[in-house]
């Protein structure tokens, strides 16, 4: 996404550099302050009790615990900063939480896994969940439906599968398409507002009306081409726009749904290469997100880490769901990739015990020591070599642990004066202040659109 797709990107509070939001959110202590002030601007409350005193542990700065209420001793219970969130659970320091939204939240066109894994010093894997869960983050269920002039359209994302035979005319044809409903809010003759965008089943009046009542308020007035199904939709006035009998193109008379149309699949090849039809939500998500939220940082920001919501707990497992299924439809690729070794044995313990192949690769010790015990025989017979086959390594391996379990914390900073052992005076004497203080009085609640 280019500027053309963001006109108005930054118009009310632009980023701070990198290297400003760098030093600013530089360690766990800086980040913690920022999620404590965010969520209680006048000073720590408990939810359990409400005393407005605690402590905050040395090692975990963003866990408060309650040190009670003038002379009364108070629950003890402890509160998470980072519960609710999407870096509820996690094991990488909060800063780099911090930095990953930013790039992804500063790049006009995103940021891929495979770019943000050298920039975070971190895996694939990790850098992969760590983007989808900002993701999850993106989409507010309770955000406010569409009104006023909203132009709705529909478009289809085609694909090919890897065994599909390349063939012309693949772009018109009804086979391996995905629909695509879109609604975009028109502000005056030429202006845009927000968008929703969502996956539908097909074209029918059971997908199309739906989408139009969930995501549109009762007296919008809709712009939509002749497509019967829209007729069905009920409290919305319409107005047809005869595309075929126009001497003008559609993109010029439904111009918002096209643009957003064809910036979303510009996107879709330009940074991520395509999409997996099984993560195409996540991604419809951020590219509402990022659409309606072009004009500020500091609410791009918190939506996507999640501040002033409660988010429930995302996990790899729940993203990516059951892989079963994925594993036996591509076992001999996954097999490939082994080792030769191990290749060799999973291919007689297959021809052995006549078992599948995906039950004995993800058991292969389990099979061993089966034949083992059945037919000592025949497992002398095979000869097998067990180097590059880590599983079957008869030596302990033993691993030098890189970092720490919890982030290595900056020795205390100046404002943080010790009462005791376990106390400090100003839990907000260093909050970062590139970003504009929240509101006084109630805690921030951030509704992401």
């Amino acid at each position: 996404m280019g500027e053309a797709l963001f006109p108005t990107r930054w118009k009310y509070d632009k980023p701070p550099s990198i290297e400003t939001f760098v030093e600013t959110f530089r360690d766990d202590y800086a980040c913690a302050e920022y999620l404590a002030k965010k969520r209680w601007p006048d000073g720590f409350v408990c939810p359990h009790c409400g005393s407005r005193k605690a402590w905050r542990l040395e090692a975990r700065p963003w866990l408060f615990e309650c040190a009670g209420k003038g002379n009364k001793p108070g629950c003890r219970k402890q509160t998470s900063m980072i519960a609710g969130t999407v870096m509820q659970g996690t094991h990488l320091p909060l800063r780099k939480w911090f930095l990953a939204a930013y790039l992804m939240a500063t790049h006009s066109n995103s940021i891929s896994a495979l770019q943000l894994q050298p920039k975070l010093g971190v895996s694939y894997k990790t850098a992969w969940l760590v983007l989808h869960k900002l993701r999850r983050a993106m989409v507010n269920p309770e955000r406010t439906p569409l009104s006023g002039t909203v132009d709705v359209d529909e478009s289809a994302i085609p694909y090919r599968r890897k065994e599909d035979a390349l063939e012309r005319g693949g772009g018109s044809s009804t086979a391996n398409q995905i629909w695509i409903a879109g609604a975009v809010e028109t502000v005056g003759k030429h202006g845009v507002g927000r968008v929703r965008l969502a996956r539908i089943a097909d074209r029918s009046v059971e997908s199309l009306v739906p989408f139009v009542e969930a995501n549109t308020l009762p007296g919008t007035w809709l712009r939509t081409d002749h497509y019967a199904p829209y007729d069905k939709v009920p409290d919305r006035r319409l107005t047809k726009v005869n595309v075929k009998k126009s001497k003008l193109p559609a993109h010029i008379l439904l111009k918002w749904p096209h643009v957003v149309f064809a910036n979303l699949k510009r996107w879709a090849l330009g940074t991520f290469h395509g999409f997996r039809e099984k993560h195409l939500d996540a991604y419809l998500n951020e590219f509402v997100f990022r659409w309606n939220r072009r004009r500020g940082f500091q609410n791009t920001l918190d939506g996507m880490l999640g501040i002033g919501r409660r988010i429930g707990p995302v996990t790899y497992r729940g993203i990516v769901g059951d892989t079963t299924e994925w594993k036996k439809e591509h076992i001999d690729q996954i097999l490939a990739m082994c080792h030769p070794n191990k290749q060799q044995i999973v291919s007689d313990l297959v021809g052995y015990y006549r078992a599948p192949k995906l039950d004995v690769l993800e058991n292969i010790v389990w099979w061993m020591r089966r034949l083992r015990e059945e037919d000592l025989d025949a497992l002398l017979d095979f000869g097998w070599d067990i180097e590059g086959v880590p599983e079957l390594a008869d030596v302990p391996r033993s691993y030098d642990r890189q970092k720490p379990r919890r982030a290595v914390l900056a020795p205390r900073r100046p404002g943080e004066e010790r009462l005791t052992s376990r106390r400090y005076s100003n839990p907000y004497a260093n909050v970062p202040g590139i970003l504009p203080p929240p509101g006084g009085g109630k805690a921030l609640a951030i509704a992401a659109e």
